[in-house]
């Protein structure tokens, strides 16, 4: 089941959502923890984005703000995943799907801010990203962290002059690019690479529930080839690309023995290459 649901912007909508948090993308080894900043997994985002098929570009105009959008939609967490937050209860650290909700709003609200600054279009779409992982929450503060959203897309869609169906048709487009983006990232992130399909992540396990025009109505599917080479079926990007993500192997005796904050701090950075084919 997907974190997420493609959402109407003309009108709101109410959909079923999976709980969904933010910091550091953790996922846990015998040994240690894989441990990788979501802005790096933004940038991984934003690298999937530019091999993407010419031919299925829709508002060649705006495409470097969908590419900023996409690239910088985690920026907010740039400091915050400096000094990882252990979870006593859980026994483990904290990661996207644990963090606790009223700092989380802060810290999506101040990212979209600093995207908004730099790019209208690109703040527009984030602002959507963030608003569709909260709809239907009944906490107070997702409640008003989704009324000041609705009303900041309200506003840009305005000053942007978004008000024609075919320009909301056209937002509708990229939104949809900025999720695939971001959960194509998060499946390479999130797992072992060369994992076997039977055993990944069960929210991309199906593929991936963005439908693109050129789709034709089917879902795109990755697969691990190997832990280099990953499938995609069918291929969105105008040909196989290379991307690269840094990530720590943070080992649980440093963990122990130093903190968790300290652990991270003194782990080096490794690279994880990939190929999508």
């Amino acid at each position: 089941m997907p974190r997420y649901k493609y959402i109407n912007i003309v009108e709101e909508t109410t959909l079923n959502t999976v709980e969904w948090g933010d910091s550091l993308i953790i996922y846990e080894r015998e040994d240690d923890w894989v441990m990788i900043p979501q802005h790096h997994h933004g940038l991984l985002s934003g690298d999937i984005a530019r091999q993407w098929n010419f031919d299925y570009i829709e508002g060649t105009e705006r495409w470097s703000d969908v590419i900023y959008a996409i690239a910088q939609h985690d920026r907010a967490w740039i400091d915050l995943d400096e000094s990882p937050f252990w979870n006593d209860s859980a026994k483990k650290p904290y990661s996207f799907i644990d963090f606790p909700l009223v700092p989380k709003l802060t810290f999506y609200k101040k990212g979209i801010s600093e995207v908004e600054r730099q790019s209208p279009y690109a703040g527009l779409l984030c602002s959507l990203h963030y608003h569709s992982f909260l709809i239907g929450a009944k906490e107070r503060a997702a409640i008003e962290f989704s009324k000041q959203e609705k009303a900041r897309q309200d506003r840009l869609m305005k000053q942007l002059n978004l008000l024609e169906v075919h320009e909301k048709d056209l937002l509708e487009n990229h939104f949809l690019m900025v999720q695939f983006c971001d959960d194509l990232s998060l499946y390479l992130c999130m797992q072992e690479p060369g994992t076997p399909k039977a055993e990944e992540f069960p929210w991309f396990k199906d593929g991936f529930w963005q439908i693109f025009p050129f789709t034709d109505g089917h879902k795109i599917i990755a697969e691990w080839l190997d832990s280099k080479q990953v499938s995609l079926r069918p291929l969105p990007l105008d040909s196989p690309a290379v991307v690269t993500i840094k990530i720590k192997d943070v080992k649980k005796a440093d963990v122990r023995q130093f903190g968790i904050a300290k652990a991270f701090r003194d782990t080096k950075w490794k690279e994880r290459t990939f190929t999508l084919v």
